[in-house]
C-alpha cells in the first residue's frame, strides 16, 4: 500500500488517499485500497497492525502524485536515436 500519512498520534496513524500496488500486464499499477470504503476523512490504522512503514522511491512518489492529483503530469519526453 502507498498513502500519504496525515497524522501520527499515540498508537494511531492516519493515512489519506491509500492505493495498493499490484502487477498488471504493463508492469506495476495502482489500485483502490478498499473499493467499498469511504475514506474522504482518512483511515486510522493502529500501529500494532503495521508491518513496515517507510518512504517510497522518488519514481513511485511521482506516479502516486500523478494518480491522486486532478492535474496530470505528462511523461518526460525522450529522444531515441
Amino acid at each position: 500500500m502507498i498513502a500519504r500519512v496525515s497524522n501520527i498520534e499515540g498508537t494511531t496513524v492516519t493515512i489519506d488517499r491509500p492505493l495498493v500496488i499490484m502487477m498488471s500486464q504493463q508492469g506495476l499499477a495502482f489500485g483502490t485500497f478498499v473499493p467499498t470504503m469511504d475514506y474522504k476523512n482518512g483511515i486510522e490504522i493502529d500501529t500494532r497492525n503495521i508491518v513496515v512503514m517507510g518512504p517510497a522511491l522518488e519514481k513511485v512518489v511521482a506516479e502516486y502524485k500523478n494518480a491522486t492529483s486532478p492535474i496530470k503530469t505528462p511523461p518526460k519526453s525522450s529522444i531515441i536515436t
